[in-house]
């Protein structure tokens, strides 16, 4: 038998907007699918679990069971425990750009590393006062002065990018603290 891999699983606008599920609704569908160690952190749409198979955690076979299981449309986007600690480790924002701010970074997971044309126009759309970098399929958020205070038009973003989730680079390191890999 192979082994079981720590992934996460990080869904799109749960407990948010009156779209509100329970833990154990929360959990239910990747139970069911049969990954082991099913857990919930926080009330977000954070879940960590085992797999022996990457393929099995893939959107397109899970966001059809969330939809179903919660009654409404819920994207996934999935890391392993490794991914996640480079996506943590790899932030680019040097010592100067996050003393000039508040300092809480923002990730925001996306389906696809954007094509160079569109990374130009994402540049466009970015404030001259919060920084913005795209590594591979991870989008950075430093925002200027914390996310209420930023103008950065997240759902322009979202509809250039693709869906997305954010979360702070400090719930992922609380993450990866309390779920070993």
């Amino acid at each position: 038998m192979a082994a079981s891999e720590r992934c996460f699983v990080f869904l799109r606008a749960i407990n948010t907007s009156g779209r509100r599920v329970t833990n154990d609704e929360l959990l239910a569908p990747f139970s069911a699918l049969g990954f082991d160690e099913v857990t919930a952190y926080q009330a977000a749409g954070n879940i960590a679990l085992r797999t022996t198979s990457l393929d099995a955690l893939h959107h397109t076979q899970l966001d059809p069971v969330i939809a179903d299981a919660y009654g409404f449309d819920a994207p996934s986007f999935v890391r392993s425990h490794a991914q996640l600690s480079s996506i943590v480790d790899s932030q680019p924002f040097s010592p100067g750009e996050l003393d000039a701010t508040e300092g809480r970074i923002q990730v925001a997971f996306l389906r696809d590393a954007p094509s160079d044309e569109t990374l130009d126009v994402l540049a466009d759309l970015v404030p001259a006062d919060d920084r913005v970098a795209v590594l591979a399929d991870t989008l950075y958020w430093l925002p200027a002065a914390g996310i209420s205070g930023s103008k950065l038009p997240v759902a322009s973003i979202e509809r250039l990018l693709g869906p997305m989730t954010i979360r702070t680079v400090g719930t992922l390191e609380r993450l990866l603290a309390k779920f070993a890999a």
